[in-house]
């Protein structure tokens, strides 16, 4: 009977240490293939707005995007005085503008073609050696293209006076005296080691130099100097709306001007295929005349019948359109979003989660839907119904420019002419703060 009962336990026994062991080498096999064969995230397990780039509708798409910045350890603030943060730009990020207009690039692709490599090399070290020369090639081809855009010889026998009126994340703007005209001009200078690549900065040029509008800052010149791209433009003696706005407080009749002297500049772009893809108050500028143009062109994509949607997420969180966040494919109207955001801009003070870290923006845009005005009772239906139609998240029922022209709020909106009282008012005012600040 005890012999029984032995037998029994170490039967026992033996099944359940063999159990065990069997559970232990499945985990460490099933370990051991993971790390060889690591699995793709889920669609279940995915974050719902990415942080990094965003995948594109083709390869070309990518090597030109323009990528968000890699999540930070902490939540970085954006901030207000800088009127937004755009979204980091690689040095090599090419854009399709000037491969429009350049045989260096193939017409309506989104760069340049790159020579492959020497079918000669060694097998082992092809891919090696061609990922560490691309760079150079692109910024080879990138100087080129730039170089055959720019004026020759160098600015500065040209230009004298100078005066730093701003700096930001691409370079610095200056006022200075055109010594062969006698007028004022503002120069942007960009240092092509740093953000900006030579495909943007051409990119840029062609932007402004061949979509001349009353509306658009007008091109000027542009040189090489060194590491440094120099595009002078006119000045304009106001600022930027985002100077305004900090100064002085609009009436809707205001607002309703500028918003129409941006929807021509607007719609002219878009009738053009362009789309500006950067439209903020910082980005606006102003004279005391009262005119409003639209500045900064460096983030702008020329779409084509071959290319007639882009996919890159760019801009600046607070102002893009659901659909650029995203990643879906977009079009011309993700500027009247933006126009929408800075509508509201005009009437808060501020853009809605400006002072929001990146991600948080897009965390909020995403569960919030489009964002509303603070206090709508305050403000007449006009207005309200203007920004309903720029911020609507369907693409297609969001209004387009053209549309947006005859909108009541714009067409009741006041004189361009009748701004420039504001613009000069706003100017004293930050001449004072200068005033008190020195003091």
């Amino acid at each position: 009977m005890i012999g029984q009962v032995c037998a029994a336990v170490c039967t026992i026994f033996s099944v359940v240490y063999s159990g065990y062991y069997l559970t232990q080498l499945t985990r460490h096999l099933t370990r051991g293939w993971r790390q060889a064969c690591p699995l793709g995230t889920t669609a279940g397990s995915a974050a719902p707005l990415a942080a990094s780039v965003i995948e594109e509708e083709d390869e070309e798409e990518q090597r030109k995007m323009k990528p968000s910045a890699a999540v930070p350890s902490q939540p970085e603030l954006a901030e207000p005085a800088a009127c937004g943060q755009r979204t980091a730009r690689p040095k090599y990020a090419v854009d399709s503008l000037a491969g429009a207009r350049h045989s260096a690039i193939q017409p309506g692709a989104a760069g340049p073609a790159w020579p492959a490599a020497a079918s000669s090399s060694p097998a082992a070290g092809t891919s090696c050696s061609s990922a560490a020369q691309q760079p150079e090639m692109r910024e080879e081809q990138g100087l080129k293209t730039l170089r055959s855009i720019v004026s020759p010889g160098r600015p500065t026998g040209k230009y004298t006076a100078f005066e730093e009126l701003g700096r930001g994340g691409f370079g610095a703007v200056y006022k200075a005296l055109d010594t062969s005209s006698g007028q004022q001009v503002a120069i942007k200078i960009m240092s092509l080691e740093e953000e900006m690549s030579e495909e943007l900065a051409a990119n840029e040029i062609l932007a402004m130099r061949d979509n001349r509008s009353p509306n658009i800052v007008t091109y000027l010149d542009s040189y090489l100097v060194d590491a440094e791209l120099w595009l002078a433009m006119e000045f304009m003696d106001g600022g930027t709306l985002f100077d305004v706005l900090r100064a002085v407080y609009l009436e809707e009749g205001q607002i309703g001007a500028v918003c129409r002297e941006c929807l021509q500049g607007l719609h002219f772009l878009h009738s053009r295929q362009v789309i500006h893809r950067d439209i903020k108050s910082c980005n606006v500028l102003v004279g005391t005349d009262g005119s409003v143009k639209l500045g900064d062109f460096g983030l702008c994509a020329q779409l084509s019948p071959e290319h007639s949607k882009r996919s890159s997420s760019v801009g600046t969180p607070s102002w893009m359109a659901p659909e650029v966040v995203r990643g879906e494919a977009y079009g011309p109207k993700v500027d009247i979003w933006s126009l929408g955001i800075m509508g509201l801009e005009m009437v808060e003070g501020e853009a809605p989660y400006q002072r929001e870290a990146r991600l948080r923006v897009f965390e909020l845009l995403e569960r919030n839907g489009p964002p509303k005005l603070q206090n709508p009772r305050h403000h007449s239906a006009l207005l309200r119904d203007f920004l309903r139609c720029c911020l609507q998240a369907d693409e297609d029922r969001r209004w387009s420019a053209q549309e947006l022209l005859q909108h009541p709020f714009v067409t009741s909106g006041d004189p361009a002419s009748s701004l420039a009282a504001l613009i000069i008012s706003a100017k004293q005012v930050q001449e004072d703060w200068r005033g008190d600040t020195c003091a």
